[in-house]
């Protein structure tokens, strides 16, 4: 179904980049994580913040309203040269 909504800049710029890493359209993205948070995704979620285990043991840092791609890692890796 095509609707319009409005979505935060650094939200979309995430979305988008997880679906270029999975060759998916930024739609079924969107779909895929509102479906696992209607789902009970945010109980997962909640848990994390309650100091439960975490992803890779390390806790995420909370939204800071930028998103960091692929690319501008690699950018800055050619400069460093590493």
């Amino acid at each position: 179904m095509r609707t319009t909504i409005d979505i935060e800049d650094d939200v979309l710029a995430a979305a988008k980049e997880i679906a270029r890493r999975q060759h998916l359209s930024a739609g079924q993205v969107v779909s895929r994580l509102l479906r696992e948070a209607l789902l009970g995704g945010g109980e997962k979620s909640q848990a994390m913040t309650d100091g439960a285990k975490r992803p890779g043991g390390f806790r995420p840092f909370p939204a800071a309203g930028v998103v960091i791609t692929d690319e501008q890692i690699d950018a800055l890796r050619d400069a460093e040269g590493i």
